[in-house]
């Protein structure tokens, strides 16, 4: 192999020099059939190639080319000049082999078990969360679309198992898009009586089967109509006003969903979480979520993947305040570390907050000195139990200081959460100096995940939540890799680690 050609201090030549350290064929010789099919590419030239093709986000026919022409990639790959390539469709069935077995998830752990064995990682870690849209593959799609977009998968997959009358009221809605006067409002509730009523009588004649293929895009197609579609006064189906929480929004890819990473930026698709170390930015672990679920709620569970790792251990976990709810407080205490994370600042409308009161397990004092004793059990917005103390209304009606503190007639009402104590102190030490240094770390996180996304994770490539965290697993990998080098975990590789 002309190894003189391979760019210097490059990618590819530390992936050539050390690829072996992570990738063997050994470890992913069970994707393989050790009895059927044709000589195959060796599953270390395979994941060599599609590593080389998440470093330059190339497609699938690309990467085939590459692995044929470009000397980089051959020696990236470990094989010769003669290696005549991989054909593209290969790539699509290793990742599906990949998902099915998770072998992208050990693929991404061998990075971290390098690091390990090297002595990267100096005792208990202090590592930072957070998370990132990840525009999904999917079109997004209107209720009408959708629901067409679904009844015909329904019909597709119901084949002759369905009904003639089913067949027959649902054929018009399965093919071109219905030519009606779409500015018209009769003309589209019209469309959409006649689009339901084929739905209805598909999903109820496909309701005695059995069969996943069949039931998966039945049981889609009946939650589309329940999220969009509602009756009017006399009976009629019209859409429904507002967004259903869950909704679906892509036929294609069903899992997208409407999404929100602040008031001012929306998005359809997946959210991403990342966990990283602090000290030697090496990313400890990834994953994807729905694009409508909270930040806080992926802490504790890739956490809990984070410290399975053979060889690390996270005592203090850093996030911003979406992280910052006693619920995440307390599930990450559970698996052994201590979320550090702002608390939001509390608000009255200008009059005194909660935190201006004096909060006892049996009693609130307020800024005036009052006390009150005066409480029953309620349950808080998220449906955990909580006390409402309440000061009687004569009370706050003669204080000086009512104007400051409550409006309308009743007294003035505290209502202390389970997890009050809790965030009560994070409130405190959030302004000790210790803390405040910690939380100033907080953003080399951001530019972790600025890596990953550089390496494709703005936007999924394939459809589907699992396949979407494959390719983060791979990215990932990618950036941990590339940071093993800078960190000199490889043997020989300061010139290497300098030139990166």
């Amino acid at each position: 192999m002309r190894r003189h050609l391979v760019t210097k201090g490059s990618f590819y030549e530390r992936l050539a020099d050390h690829g072996h350290e992570i990738v063997s064929d050994e470890d992913f010789a069970h994707l393989y059939s050790q009895r059927m099919g044709r000589p195959s590419v060796p599953p270390s030239v395979m994941i060599r190639a599609m590593l080389c093709a998440t470093h330059d986000k190339t497609s699938d026919s690309e990467t085939s080319r590459r692995t044929r022409v470009d000397a980089d990639w051959k020696a990236a790959m470990g094989v010769d000049d003669e290696f005549t390539g991989i054909g593209a469709t290969t790539f699509s069935l290793m990742r599906s082999r990949m998902v099915l077995s998770d072998a992208d998830n050990k693929l991404f752990e061998a990075t971290l078990a390098k690091a390990v064995t090297a002595g990267i990682f100096k005792g208990k870690l202090t590592a930072i969360i957070d998370s990132s849209p990840v525009h999904g593959a999917g079109a997004v799609a209107d209720t009408y679309e959708l629901i067409r977009g679904f009844l015909a998968k329904a019909v597709r997959a119901a084949g002759d198992r369905l009904g003639g009358d089913a067949a027959g009221s649902a054929a018009p809605f399965c093919g071109a898009k219905p030519d009606i006067d779409w500015q018209d409002p009769q003309a589209r509730k019209a469309h959409l009586g006649e689009l339901v009523a084929a739905v209805r009588a598909v999903v109820a004649d496909v309701a005695g089967i059995a069969d996943p293929e069949v039931r998966e895009p039945a049981d889609l197609l009946a939650q589309v109509i329940d999220q969009d579609v509602t009756d009017d006064e006399d009976g009629q189906p019209e859409i429904r006003q507002g967004v259903a929480r869950d909704r679906i929004v892509s036929h294609s890819d069903p899992e997208m969903r409407h999404g929100r990473k602040s008031a001012s930026r929306r998005f359809d698709g997946h959210k991403m979480d990342v966990i990283s170390d602090e000290d030697t930015e090496l990313i400890l672990g990834v994953d994807v979520r729905a694009g409508n679920a909270s930040d806080g709620e992926g802490a504790a569970p890739l956490l809990e993947n984070v410290q399975r790792t053979d060889g690390i251990e996270v005592d203090t976990l850093l996030g911003d305040m979406a992280y910052s709810d006693g619920d995440v407080r307390q599930a990450v205490e559970e698996l052994g570390a201590e979320m550090i994370a702002k608390v939001p600042p509390v608000s009255n409308g200008g009059r005194f907050p909660k935190t201006d009161f004096y909060i006892e397990p049996d009693q609130v004092t307020c800024p005036a000195g009052e006390e009150t004793s005066d409480a029953h059990r309620i349950r808080d917005h998220k449906a955990r139990p909580a006390v409402q103390f309440v000061f009687p209304a004569a009370v706050c009606g003669t204080c000086p200081l009512r104007a400051e503190c409550v409006a309308g007639k009743a007294g003035r009402t505290i209502t202390v959460g389970i997890h009050e104590d809790r965030i009560a102190a994070a409130r405190a030490a959030q302004t000790e100096p210790a803390t405040r240094a910690l939380l100033r770390k907080r953003p080399k996180v951001e530019r972790k995940i600025d890596h990953l996304q550089d390496l494709g994770m703005r936007k999924a490539r394939y459809r589907g939540r699992r396949k979407t965290r494959l390719q983060a697993l791979l990215a990932a990998t990618v950036a941990n890799f590339k940071r093993l080098a800078v960190l000199g975990a490889f043997e020989n590789t300061p010139g290497l680690a300098c030139a990166a």
